[in-house]
């Protein structure tokens, strides 16, 4: 059942300002639940505890509370509550800070104000407050006590959220009067088939690349052709669609020859418990599935030898977690909400294993000594001071999107 569904189940309640006590909750597989917690006894039922344990935003609500609002209303609360219960659960693990403070408190003040489009976005994610930090880059907080947040913002931040999930769920385009019929997103390009009634040619299908470099070139369009047949135009989307698969499938061949990966979806279930609130530093982490595109859903994606970052440490106020990929080697950042936690040792693809033998065996090979009284070049010396200077200021940007970045935080 979908949030608005399972809000819609309970609206009885509200218009007769029930004092029956009812819980909102997801479940381990995204479905959402609106249930009454008591038997006729008064008795709180077992399956309350199991789903407190699953969500742990999950609250508890009588229909007296809401006055009989309106169904808008009761859903812009409850999604309002469970962006609050993120926040405090962040207080007592000490990640509080003015700055969050403000944007919790601007996000109750015009959460009415909102689209529909964000509020039925941010309900899908396990934690909608994080969403919230990362579209809103703005500092809401004043540093005036008694000022909860700085109301000049609100347009800025209002536009800034829109737009952040306009551009992530990929809403319905419309360019130059053609609107889309299909997309697919498939090695770093989007093919896509649409179609305009009133041009000459009916029905245009493109294909684009997606990746960062393409589109700050603006040299990003790999093919458009147009057509008055539907078929046609149909045949040229499946042609294209199918061409980038095959290419997927090469390099997904070429690795297992080659490497021996054999593309297992690595989930919490494989960390060391409890490591998600650990300090990463020089750990083998895991990335959540979910924030990578379908295509790089596999362990050899997921894990990464974390290096650094602000947010590698539980509780740093950045979030930033740097590291490379165990097999590739490439730079890769995350946000730490991407990450699902360390690796446990005994539950690594055989891939892996290999993997990091082959890196201890590197290790422990004999050194090429050097002279220990040469002295380092003024320009050595000079290469290293930019390299340090280069990575503290990548420390202060924002998580960058690399190619196999998924839509949501």
């Amino acid at each position: 059942m979908d949030f608005s569904s399972a809000i819609n189940t309970k609206m009885r309640d509200v218009e007769e300002s029930s004092k029956e006590q009812f819980i909102v909750y997801r479940d381990k597989d995204s479905g959402w639940h609106c249930d009454h917690t008591k038997n006729q006894y008064g008795e709180t039922f077992d399956w309350v505890e199991d789903a407190l344990a699953q969500d742990p935003l999950a609250a508890f609500y009588t229909g007296a509370e809401f006055s009989k609002a309106s169904f808008p209303s009761v859903y812009d609360t409850v999604l309002y509550n469970r962006i609050r219960s993120e926040y405090y659960i962040d207080r007592s693990s000490e990640k509080d800070n003015e700055s969050l403070h403000a944007l919790v408190s601007f996000f109750q003040d015009n959460v009415g104000e909102l689209s529909h489009e964000v509020t039925d976005y941010l309900t899908t994610l396990e934690r909608p407050l994080a969403a919230l930090a990362y579209m809103c880059p703005l500092d809401m907080a004043t540093g005036v006590e008694g000022w909860s947040y700085n109301e000049d913002l609100i347009a800025d931040a209002m536009s800034s959220i829109n737009n952040a999930v306009h551009d992530r769920l990929n809403v319905k385009a419309n360019i130059d009067g053609f609107e889309d019929i299909s997309r697919i997103y498939i090695n770093d390009s989007v093919i896509i088939i649409s179609e305009n009634p009133d041009a000459e040619n009916r029905y245009k299908v493109a294909e684009n690349r997606y990746t960062q470099y393409y589109n700050e070139t603006g040299d990003n369009n790999i093919y458009t052709g147009y057509t008055n047949d539907y078929i046609e135009a149909v045949l040229e989307y499946a042609e294209r669609v199918q061409s980038n698969v095959k290419c997927v499938q090469s390099r997904r061949d070429l690795r297992q020859h080659k490497d021996g990966v054999d593309y297992v979806e690595l989930k919490n279930g494989d960390c060391l418990p409890g490591s998600e609130n650990e300090d990463f530093t020089g750990k083998l982490i895991i990335v959540k599935a979910r924030e990578l595109k379908p295509e790089y859903r596999s362990s050899e994606n997921q894990l990464v030898q974390c290096t650094h970052g602000n947010g590698a440490r539980p509780n740093a106020k950045g979030t930033s977690v740097f590291g490379k990929e165990l097999l590739s080697g490439e730079s890769v950042c995350f946000g730490r909400h991407q990450v699902a936690g360390i690796a446990d040792p005994e539950k690594l693809p055989k891939w892996a294993i290999t993997k990091l033998s082959e890196q201890k065996a590197e290790k422990q090979a004999p050194q090429k000594h050097t002279n220990p009284n040469k002295k380092p070049s003024l320009l050595g010396k000079l290469d290293d001071a930019k390299a340090e200077a280069a990575e503290q200021n990548k420390e202060r940007n924002d998580v960058p999107k690399t190619k196999k970045h998924g839509l949501e935080v």
